[in-house]
């Protein structure tokens, strides 16, 4: 756990995103308690003891009131990731509920807190010693005595509740302070911190806008965990509108919550995440990313820039590698890599932090022995003994083959063949170094040649994103599944429309699975932005996709 310096707990950290900021407040702070914070926060309805210095007149909650609120912490559970504990005694509780008379007419709920802390010893430790806080939430027992005292959800006193355990919570009034939600924003439907509603229904769950803050703060995964402030990712959501999602230099979680996105993750190790099951979704790699469509839900199209991972509720997706493991794949077997070589080709090369793009990771082989004794394990496989059982020359041309489907021209044929030939240059890196190459050539046969590695490579990661399900992975096995791939990747050339070629990487997985699937239906045009959530950090001179 990081050490929480004065600055942590003075400085409100924004996400540059309107509808988070408009919400956040300075708050009790739970993620600072103590040198490492709790895994727990116990609340109490004891009026016995642990009352609010200088509030008199508090009482309990009724059965009835406090069943309901078991409920509404075991929803903030399920939100922020929490855990809440009730606890009987008042002086060992974090968060005190009560009833009480509240002295203005029109106020139907309260909520206050107190934090302390023992300021650093010296300007050289400028952090604090410690961290507490206690939190207070009353609900107005006279004014609003009748709707107060049934807080059954889809209520207006559950609602009530809800607003104001999320002041306790670190949210504040969305039309207070310096950063406020536009007028038309501003209603119960998106948040309800709001005071104004558009719809005579009541709410029993937070509103989008709610549930974006609440993820800034507290990552979805507790006190002191990974993500939100003092984690170790900023977790910035969108809302249900097309818009840009742009993260910065650092680590961050990214969610579309809904619309046709761009998700940018610029620097660092980014993630995007769903809530709904990986087979629920499709992906798709297209030139910028890669492209995530929900097929059963409303997270829409979204397209994903930079972006390591994307995080479903039942398993990742890993980015990270994924196109010089194809790069290997496509030069060396002249076929898309298979579900468990990915995942392990991946592993390793993440184990060994090798580079990340072609180019590099050529010239690291011969510096990395344990880099080298990877790529030279396709060299060593039954799959190549069974492909390239000729002399070097026949080797090289199978490799022009898969590259750049043609032969290799008398001057490339002899220079890499009395490279491998000479010791000089093992086949496997042979593959990398000639599929790195293409990049290079600017004459107008090596832009031929880039534009269709750079098609044959995007069909492969496109094929490969597609298997999904035990069926798929079974069914891409063996030879004859092989050389199926093989004459798919054979039909792409540098014009291919690699929308269009959806339903061919399609009907080749279903040729091997059985009719499982439709074509995923990518769009020509990216998705349209209406507006900008910009992560913190982000400079107004960075490119941006729109």
């Amino acid at each position: 756990m990081p050490f929480t310096f004065l600055s942590d707990i003075k400085n409100l950290r924004l996400s540059g995103a309107n509808h988070i900021d408009a919400l956040i407040s300075e708050g009790p702070d739970w993620n600072f308690i103590g040198i490492s914070p709790p895994t727990d926060l116990r609340y109490t309805f004891s009026v016995a003891t642990g009352n609010e210095d200088g509030q008199r007149g508090q009482t309990a909650f009724s059965a009835a009131q406090q069943a309901a609120t078991r409920t509404a912490f075991s929803y903030l559970q399920q939100v922020t990731g929490i855990r809440f504990v009730e606890t009987q005694f008042g002086t060992s509780a974090d968060i005190h509920l009560a009833s009480i008379d509240i002295p203005a007419a029109d106020v139907t709920g309260l909520s206050s807190w107190h934090t302390s802390y023992t300021p650093p010893t010296s300007k050289y430790l400028n952090y604090v010693l410690d961290y507490s806080a206690e939190a207070y939430v009353y609900i107005d027992n006279v004014e609003f005595r009748a709707e107060n005292a049934d807080l059954t959800p889809g209520g207006a006193g559950y609602e009530t509740l809800l607003h104001e355990l999320g002041h306790m919570l670190g949210l504040k009034h969305p039309f207070e302070g310096g950063i406020k939600l536009p007028y038309e924003d501003d209603h119960t439907d998106n948040t309800l911190m709001s005071y104004d509603a558009i719809s005579p229904t009541y709410h029993s769950t937070y509103g989008q806008y709610d549930l974006a803050a609440l993820n800034w703060i507290y990552g979805g995964d507790g006190l002191g965990g990974k993500y939100g402030a003092h984690g170790a990712m900023d977790y910035l959501t969108g809302t249900d509108a097309d818009e840009v999602i742009k993260g910065d230099a650092d680590n961050e979680r990214l969610e579309g919550a809904g619309g046709n996105d761009v998700i940018n993750g610029y620097g660092g190790v980014d993630e995007a995440s769903y809530k709904g099951l990986r087979a629920d979704y499709d992906i798709t790699k297209i030139a910028e990313g890669y492209v995530v469509i929900d097929q059963v839900g409303n997270d829409g199209q979204d397209v994903l820039v930079n972006v390591e991972k994307v995080v479903f509720a039942d398993r990742t997706v890993n980015f990270a590698y994924e196109a010089v493991v194809q790069a290997l794949y496509v030069g060396y077997f002249g076929r898309a890599a298979d579900y468990s070589g990915m995942q392990s080709f991946q592993q390793q090369l993440g184990a060994l932090n090798a580079p990340d793009n072609l180019r590099d990771l050529a010239s690291a082989y011969s510096k990395d022995a344990g880099l080298h004794k990877l790529i030279d394990s396709f060299a060593s496989s039954a799959e190549s003994a069974a492909l390239y059982p000729g002399n070097t020359a026949t080797f090289i041309q199978a490799l022009y083959q898969n590259v750049f489907g043609r032969a290799a021209d008398a001057a490339g044929l002899g220079f890499w063949s009395k490279a491998i030939d000479s010791g000089g240059l093992s086949r496997a890196n042979a593959s990398l170094s000639i599929m790195a190459g293409a990049f290079d050539n600017k004459t107008a046969q090596g832009v031929l040649d880039a534009k269709l590695v750079n098609n044959k490579l995007t069909v492969a990661s496109g094929f490969t994103l597609l298997i999904d399900t035990p069926q798929e992975v079974q069914g891409y096995g063996g030879a004859a599944a092989a050389a199926k791939v093989r004459g798919m990747l054979g039909g792409v050339t540098a014009s291919t429309d690699l929308v269009d070629y959806q339903a061919t990487i399609v009907a080749t997985l279903n040729g091997m699975t059985g009719p499982a699937r439709a074509a995923a239906s990518v769009g020509h045009d990216l998705p349209v932005s209406h507006a900008e959530l910009i992560g913190v950090g982000y400079q107004s001179w960075e490119p941006t996709l729109v």
